[in-house]
């Protein structure tokens, strides 16, 4: 044990052992024994391994001299590592790295030149790395940095330095602010199509009027933001003239889910979320997967139907870029929430306005103008990865696995 001259009133004791039941116990009767008052405790087991830090005060020299040979020599005795050194002013964390942001990484693994990369894109920054966690290990690599800066790095400086790291490890990215509401999400807004759904409706419905080669370039120049969505929609939806209302059922009992959609709704019902669908497609479609999924809200575009079949007109407001960014506003004013509290998930250009409200906007296989402007991106076909950006671990996802199995989670839905 290193043997320091004390002139401080606080003292630092930090133990590394094998850990066991009792290594803390042991070590607070020796304090409590000298009169020594315990200010902090931090304490994690890595590996098996114990990383134990006490801080106190009121550590006079006649107190700590006992305190020191006792511990001494019950540490050589029990096969660990004890330290004692003074807490002057000079061995303090610098408090002026007081701004605080988690960084979520997520990919299939990161090699050791990865990790020397992302940490050195951090100390070029001036960025104080604080803790790393691993999320995950399994299938999907889930790493979460806790960062300090001097001043308020804004998430998208912190994203522009990590692109070249994300592009060369194909790693997913979220910078959020590290403040209670990250902890305290409570509504989710997802898009529907190549969202929450693995298709395009509307290019499905362009397939089944005879158009689909027509409608998949509109679609594909709206989602990019070539063109205006309002106008678009309305030239594909024209396109639909005359398609038989029952072609409109066939196809609603045949929408592909995007992987881990279940996942991610049953879990987030079960953790308290609301949970909502805002979609430039169309109700008629909307309102089947809310009731079945018992999602909460559901808003979309409402095709006009005459006589059975498609008029080629829409009824009501018309669902774009600005009435997302509206309804994610009101469901939030509606369940008191605060928008830093509510999570967006989408893919296409009218989406942004969306994502840039939510206190976490993500761009999921998105378009490269959605990307460029989200904190927060995953480009594998996964709905359940959002999990992780909400601080949701591996354990976690397989204890909520395992009750969803058994009927526990969907049981509590059906309250």
């Amino acid at each position: 044990m290193s043997s320091p001259i004390f002139s401080s009133n606080q003292l630092h004791i930090h133990i590394s052992a094998q850990d066991r039941p009792g290594i803390l116990a042991e070590t607070l009767a020796f304090i409590v024994h000298t009169g020594c008052n315990v200010v902090d405790i931090k304490q994690f087991v890595f590996n098996g391994l114990l990383n134990l830090s006490i801080l106190l005060d009121h550590c006079d020299e006649g107190r700590v001299q006992p305190l020191r040979k006792d511990l001494s020599i019950y540490a050589d005795k029990m096969g660990f590592t004890a330290t004692l050194y003074p807490w002057e002013t000079a061995t303090r964390p610098d408090v002026s790295y007081s701004h605080r942001s988690v960084v979520t990484l997520l990919c299939d693994s990161i090699p050791s030149s990865g990790f020397l990369e992302v940490t050195q894109v951090f100390a070029d920054l001036d960025i104080n790395i604080l803790r790393i966690e691993q999320l995950d290990s399994g299938d999907v690599h889930a790493l979460e940095f806790v960062i300090g800066t001097r001043e308020a790095h804004s998430s998208v400086e912190v994203l522009d330095a990590l692109v070249k790291f994300k592009e060369k490890y194909g790693v997913d990215i979220a910078v959020q602010e590290e403040t209670y509401f990250r902890r305290n999400r409570r509504l989710i807004v997802l898009d529907a199509d190549m969202t929450f759904l693995q298709c395009e409706v509307i290019d499905e419905l362009g397939r089944l009027a005879g158009v689909g080669g027509e409608m998949a370039k509109i679609t594909h120049q709206a989602m990019n933001g070539e063109m205006d969505f309002k106008s678009s929609l309305l030239k594909r939806v024209k396109l639909l003239k005359g398609l038989p209302q029952e072609r409109l059922y066939k196809l609603s009992n045949s929408l592909p889910l995007t992987p881990g959609a279940e996942t991610l709704v049953n879990t987030l019902k079960y953790l308290g979320y609301k949970i909502a669908l805002v979609s430039g497609g169309f109700q008629f479609f909307i309102d089947k997967i809310k009731d079945e999924y018992c999602l909460d809200y559901g808003f979309a575009n409402r095709l006009e139907i005459k006589n059975g079949r498609v008029s080629g007109e829409l009824v009501g407001q018309i669902i774009d870029a600005e009435a997302k960014e509206k309804i994610l506003v009101s469901l939030a004013e509606k369940d008191g929430l605060s928008l830093r509290q509510v999570v967006a998930v989408g893919d296409g250009a009218n989406d942004i306005k969306m994502l840039a409200r939510a206190g976490l906007g993500i761009a999921f296989n998105a378009k490269p103008i959605v990307q460029r402007q989200a904190r927060a991106s995953i480009n594998q076909s996964d709905l359940k990865l959002i999990l992780y950006f909400l601080g949701i671990n591996g354990n976690d996802l397989k204890e909520l696995g395992e009750m969803a199995r058994g009927g526990k989670i969907q049981s509590w839905l059906s309250k």
